[in-house]
């Protein structure tokens, strides 16, 4: 992911990839406040399962 600010520097493939990253991220989000289980989001989201865990974990933590 870019870290820089978006810019002349950044591609278009750059961001639309961020993009990309971004949108899969809250769709793990989304998923997970649903009470979707973990295996079933990497799934469904074609992401490994560490990425799912990462993004889903402190959300059974905070009660949600």
């Amino acid at each position: 992911m870019a870290t820089n600010k978006p810019g002349k520097s950044d591609t278009v493939e750059e961001l639309l990839r961020d993009l990309n990253n971004l949108i899969r991220d809250q769709m793990i989000i989304q998923l997970g406040l649903a009470g979707v289980p973990q295996r079933q989001i990497r799934e469904i989201v074609g992401v490994d399962i560490t990425r799912v865990n990462r993004l889903v974990k402190p959300l059974k933590k905070s009660g949600s």
